[in-house]
């Protein structure tokens, strides 16, 4: 009898034990179905909203005219992400915000590319006029300043001479692509916009449009050789010879402003080399520029930069032409932090040489 009892005893405590374990089993396979969507929609949530930006602030000092100044440059904040990427192909988005100054939206588009060959792209974004404007972020760039002929031609400062500064952005409508695919890069790319052709973030103004093209071969990986062309019509830029500044002017919302040029760029890990002619007919204005740029990192981390910069506002009078020559140090002790330090030499036909200091820490988010 004693034996028995004992039996049943041990019997009552296997069946209780496994009904324990059965019962954790499903307890932890509904926390982990429980848990399992909430990871789902995080990992959504982290494709479809990808956060970044940078700062920038520096330090200025010229000596003809005189300044001396610290100052913010740039504060970006940046969305973006995939809404769709499968066998029908890519849709993704990008917000730019600026927010120092007045805060504006530089960036903000969604672009479907079903294959490599083609894709569509609508809202602002950064012209592909010229090399160094549509591939070169503040960033990225080597330097501290963008070169002239970029600055005066292809809407990216104040001194443009359309007199419309756009950050080198416009808004509108672009078919692109790439064909032959190689390794990690491709043969061909090719860019085709239609443009307001008028100020960021704001209707045309005019029944005209721009158009922007541009052509990119890559013989190599660390090679490109580009040619591109605008062809626009907008509001006769007003010319003030004392400041030698533009400003735009409605009195006429039809005039020329075409241009057109090309390049080549080369990356490697160490070193760069790149070079870029420019020309623009703005009214009965023509310009050209060019700059050669290079630069090696003899130590890891640590960069030796150079670049020879010529722009002539009006190519029928040499008074107006200008010259610098810019070196420099660009140094990322970690990853995040980029230092960069110019000297430029500008040699301005029409007023005495000036010197110039240029510091700018970026931070990287």
């Amino acid at each position: 009898m004693k034996r028995t009892k004992l039996i049943i005893s041990a019997l009552l405590l296997s069946t209780v034990g496994a009904f324990a374990q059965q019962a954790e089993h499903t307890a932890n396979q509904q926390n982990a179905t429980t848990e399992k969507p909430a990871n789902d929609v995080t990992e959504q949530i982290k494709k479809l909203v990808i956060p970044s930006g940078f700062l920038q602030t520096g330090y200025t000092y010229t000596d003809e005219p005189k300044k001396s100044t610290f100052l913010l440059r740039r504060a970006r904040l940046v969305l973006q992400g995939d809404l769709y990427k499968g066998d029908a192909g890519k849709v993704d988005y990008k917000l730019q915000l600026e927010l120092t100054g007045t805060p504006k939206i530089l960036d903000l588009f969604v672009r479907y590319k079903p294959i490599n060959e083609f894709g569509v792209r609508l809202g602002q974004y950064k012209s592909p006029l010229s090399i160094e404007n549509s591939e070169y972020n503040p960033v990225k760039l080597e330097f501290i300043n963008y070169s002239l002929v970029v600055q005066r031609l292809v809407r990216m400062s104040k001194n443009d001479l359309s007199g419309y500064n756009q950050n080198g952005r416009d808004l509108g409508l672009e078919f692109l692509g790439s064909a032959f695919k190689k390794d990690g890069y491709s043969l061909l790319n090719y860019e085709l916009a239609i443009f307001n052709g008028h100020t960021l973030n704001a209707n045309d103004n005019n029944e005209s449009k721009d158009i922007v093209g541009r052509l990119i071969v890559n013989p190599i990986k660390e090679l490109s050789v580009a040619g591109y062309f605008q062809w626009g019509e907008g509001a006769l830029p007003g010319y003030n010879e004392a400041t030698r500044k533009f400003a735009a002017q409605d009195t006429n919302l039809y005039v020329s402003m075409n241009r057109f040029g090309g390049g080549v760029a080369y990356k490697s890990a160490k070193a760069f080399a790149r070079a870029e002619y420019i020309a623009g007919k703005t009214g009965d204005l023509n310009s050209q520029g060019f700059y050669v740029a290079g630069g090696y990192q003899f130590v890891k981390g640590l960069s030796l930069v150079a670049r020879y910069d010529f722009f002539d506002d009006d190519t029928d009078n040499s008074d107006y032409s200008e010259q610098d020559i810019t070196v420099g140090l660009d140094y990322n002790p970690v990853k995040p932090i980029d230092l960069k330090l110019n000297y430029t030499l500008e040699n301005n036909k029409g007023r005495d040489n000036r010197n110039g200091i240029y510091f700018m820490v970026t931070v990287k988010y």
